[in-house]
């Protein structure tokens, strides 16, 4: 969630992706909060290509729109694609540039029922999430397969070195990545504390 943020461009081996930040400076906040709504996937031998899958996913938004696409809320549940004219009618002034278009053309329909049904659901904690003019991007993925292999302590094959957080693969939000901080934290305190106690005896 960010707060008077903007929706920003990601190039993810050459495939055009979003992402989103926010400002500490007031003087550089936009109007708008922005979110992201991942929706994950297992899946089933004998599959094994997760990344090309996701690859191929991101590189349909760039095929129809030259980058991204953004629709608005109210033409994806009616199943039209949004205008430019539609866009500029919307309340909701875009903070990245995109091409307007039908992400029904470019997300499966499992992921995209998902997002829709996560807007509606927000809708009843935070009402006016499901408004019409609630400008949706795509896409954004997350490749979670390239992970190293970690210990439970969060340490990599080389001794002393952790990976933690979204960079390490493990994590899907701001909350987990920062729990995967302690947690590797404290396995290195007590790593100390331990040699401390075997020193003074």
């Amino acid at each position: 969630m960010n707060p008077y943020g903007y929706v920003v461009a990601e190039n993810t081996d050459g495939i055009i992706t979003v992402n989103g930040h926010s400002y500490r400076d007031p003087k550089l906040r936009s109007g708008n909060t922005n979110f992201a709504l991942l929706v994950s996937n297992r899946f089933t031998e004998p599959f094994r290509e997760p990344l090309q899958y996701g690859k191929r996913i991101a590189s349909f938004s760039n095929m129809l729109g030259g980058g991204v696409l953004v629709q608005r809320f109210g033409d994806l549940v009616k199943g039209r694609r949004t205008s430019e004219k539609r866009m500029a009618k919307s309340f909701t002034k875009p903070t990245l540039t995109a091409t307007p278009g039908d992400l029904s053309l470019a997300l499966p329909k499992r992921q995209l029922d998902d997002i829709i049904e996560m807007i509606y659901a927000l809708d009843k904690i935070a009402p006016g999430m499901a408004n019409a003019d609630t400008l949706l991007y795509g896409a954004e993925v997350k490749f979670y397969s390239a992970r190293p292999q970690l210990s439970s302590e969060l340490e990599t094959a080389i001794p002393g070195l952790f990976a933690v957080g979204d960079g390490a693969g493990i994590t899907r939000g701001l909350s987990q990545a920062s729990a995967s901080g302690v947690w590797a934290a404290r396995s290195v305190i007590r790593r100390f504390t331990d040699k401390e106690e075997v020193q003074s005896r």
